[in-house]
């Protein structure tokens, strides 16, 4: 006799690590640009180009993309960008990973400083933020029965575990032609762009990964008309498109990250030959993995009435999804102009970001903190300063309605903005109204005990003999037919039939007659 036993693949948290570090350097105005009186705006991205992963850490290559927006010191309304790159590299230490493990890699610009030094030149700084994810797939074989044996009674335990169907990344491409408004004067030169995705929505198919959303766009440019002001045109795309991942189908779950990546916005011109099309290419970056949910019936006990039989055990600890859900919150903030800024007379975009604080499980909920960052760029009442900036930075604190957790359950948690909006309470104030995606994934540590192998002896018939022949018993708390058959030397269908039972549900205070089988060694 032998035993039969099934593979089980699951997918286990290997490594969770989160560092912070800092990028600066000095750029100098290029010659063909004028000089810088007072800046106005900057933005900035993280890009992770490379990820190596060796024994005990990981080296992260990448780099930080920025761009500033100036006042020069001409008169008039004159502006200037200028934009750049600092490249990194860092390394994460974390002793669970090993050379060939796959890791997932966010990098995020937690704060973004920009420094005038002098007309001519200006410090970037950036304070970079990556996380780190390394799953490790494993294999375990677990017996489910006996072949090639008779007189051995066999238990089974319907297991459930949480298996990684399909894991993939993908660069999702973008490509919007935007025509401006037929009263807005020929572009000249852009000065100034803001692509930005919200509504993001994605779900699994059969042919791979549905992805959707709008894309928001916002642009300076300067008109051909050099006496002409600088215009400012808005617009917003919808987008969707599916990403291909093999082996998967629409009733697996969904865990995905998708951030931004670089873009640009370049000018050509419409059918009649004036620039008046605006050339939006972008990308999103999906890093895509799938899971399902799988069955083993596992073989979780045996014995004999006519051998000892002694399982062999091993101990297996995984991780099962416990709960994939995608919240939403709304925050709403309110502020005051600073005294050194000038009013506001019109609201000519908005943009901003979210930022997790902490994570803490707290009854049945996970309570999330953190803070909406806006900035709300504005046409001023200063004619001196015609263009200016205020940031808002909106806490919130949301609880999630959960199952019940536990210390070693592991919470991730993957923010979006999905809607930003600034309005004008008075001249002196704005309001911010944003909505927070929250995706959460709770995997929660398991560990269960496999049949890997068995003994088999003589029974001992010294001990077996003493066993009564026949017994009138009473059912206790905690007994089954099962501990009962084997603490007797007798058999699951010899107790079903002698007590018509057609099935093996028995109570405490049931009576039942259980007869020792009688067997050979």
């Amino acid at each position: 006799m032998e035993l039969t036993k099934n593979r089980i693949t699951t997918t286990n948290l290997k490594a969770a690590k989160y560092v912070e570090f800092t990028v600066d350097d000095d750029f100098n105005v290029p010659d063909v640009k004028g000089d810088i009186d007072r800046q106005i705006a900057s933005k900035g991205q993280v890009t992770i180009e490379n990820i190596d992963v060796m024994e005990g850490k990981a080296r992260i290559t990448g780099t930080v993309s920025y761009a500033i927006l100036y006042q020069t010191d001409r008169e008039g309304d004159s502006f200037e960008s200028h934009d750049g790159e600092l490249p990194f590299e860092e390394t994460i230490n974390a002793d669970e990973l090993s050379l060939g493990d796959k890791v997932s890699v966010q990098g995020v610009l937690e704060d973004l400083y920009v420094t005038v030094i002098n007309s001519r030149k200006y410090e970037v700084r950036g304070l970079v933020g990556v996380k780190l994810w390394a799953c490790q797939q494993i294999t375990a074989e677990g017996a489910v029965g006996i072949a090639n044996g008779s007189g051995i009674e066999c238990m089974t335990e319907k297991v459930s575990f949480t298996n990684l169907a399909a894991s993939s990344r993908d660069i999702m491409k973008i490509k919007e032609d935007i025509e401006i408004p037929a009263n807005k004067p020929n572009i000249g030169r852009v000065l100034w762009d803001q692509v930005n995705f919200s509504e993001i929505e994605s779900r699994a198919t059969d042919v791979g990964v549905h992805i959707s959303g709008k894309m928001d766009i916002f642009v300076i440019y300067k008109p051909d008309d050099e006496v002409a002001p600088v215009q400012y045109v808005s617009a917003t795309r919808e987008f969707q498109d599916t990403v291909n991942c093999d082996g998967i189908d629409e009733d697996m779950i969904l865990d995905d990250m998708i951030t931004a990546s670089r873009g640009s916005v370049s000018v050509r011109a419409n059918d009649g030959g004036e620039d008046r099309i605006l050339q939006v290419e972008s990308s999103l970056n999906v890093d895509i993995k799938v899971y399902e949910d799988v069955e083993a019936d596992l073989l979780k006990d045996m014995f004999s009435y006519s051998a000892q039989v002694d399982p062999v055990r091993s101990r297996f600890s995984y991780e099962n999804l416990l709960m994939r859900n995608n919240a939403k919150t709304r925050v709403v903030k309110k502020e005051r102009l600073k005294s050194s800024q000038p009013s506001i007379l019109q609201i000519v975009n908005v943009t901003g970001s979210v930022d997790i604080d902490d994570v803490r499980p707290a009854d049945d909920a996970v309570v999330v903190e953190g803070a909406v960052k806006a900035a709300v760029l504005y046409v001023s009442s200063d004619d001196s300063r015609p263009l200016c900036q205020m940031e808002v930075v909106a806490p919130f604190s949301y609880r999630v309605e959960t199952v019940p957790l536990r210390t070693q359950d592991s919470i991730r948690i993957t923010p979006a903005l999905n809607q930003i909006t600034a309005a004008l309470p008075g001249n002196d104030e704005v309001e911010i109204k944003a909505i927070v995606d929250m995706g959460m994934t709770i995997f929660t540590r398991k560990e269960i005990e496999l049949i890997d192998d068995m003994t088999v002896a003589p029974v001992d018939m010294k001990k077996k003999a003493v066993a009564p022949g026949i017994v009138g018993y009473v059912v206790r708390d905690g007994d089954s037919i099962w501990s009962i058959a084997k603490q007797y030397y007798s058999s699951l269908d010899s107790i079903r039939k002698l007590n018509r039972l057609e099935g093996d549900d028995v109570k405490a205070g049931d009576r039942l007659i259980v007869v020792k089988c009688a067997g050979k060694n």
